[in-house]
């Protein structure tokens, strides 16, 4: 094991111990975004460094999610989720410093939104969208 699987994985435990396990996956979901975000951003203004260091740590999110699957729980879905978490790790880092890497950042974020969605629902979470509509309202009618 590296030292920053061992991280991720060891940031993985430190939230799952304070929250219910469904609120950390959200949430290392949420940091997986924001990282590819990041990524973007830095892809856009040719800061290459800190486009790899943004899709390193999008990517060490997921395989810290991919090392906690519990397959003695349910082996199709943590199957699933391996396969899922592992190729868009493999997609995040195949990007990097493509032509059209900020459009594969973009898919593989929106795909990444749904799975975090699909988690937020399972969780009792508000989505993405959800959250989106909080931010944008006018205070009257919060």
């Amino acid at each position: 094991m590296t030292h920053r699987m061992s991280q991720a994985i060891g940031a993985y435990r430190s939230i799952a111990t304070s929250v219910h396990p469904l609120v950390a996956v959200v949430r290392l979901f949420d940091e997986a975004l924001v990282q590819i975000r990041r990524g973007i951003q830095a892809t856009e203004a040719k800061r290459h460094e800190d486009s790899f260091i943004a899709i390193a740590k999008a990517g060490l999110v997921l395989q810290g999610l991919s090392h906690n699957l519990r397959f003695d729980r349910g082996p199709d879905v943590a199957d699933a989720l391996l396969t899922a978490y592992t190729k868009n790790t493999i997609a995040l880092h195949a990007a990097y410093g493509r032509p059209d890497a900020i459009a594969r950042y973009t898919a593989i974020a929106a795909g990444l939104a749904e799975l975090r969605d699909a988690w937020a629902s399972v969780a009792g979470m508000r989505t993405l969208a959800e959250e989106a509509q909080m931010v944008t309202r006018p205070a009257s009618s919060q």
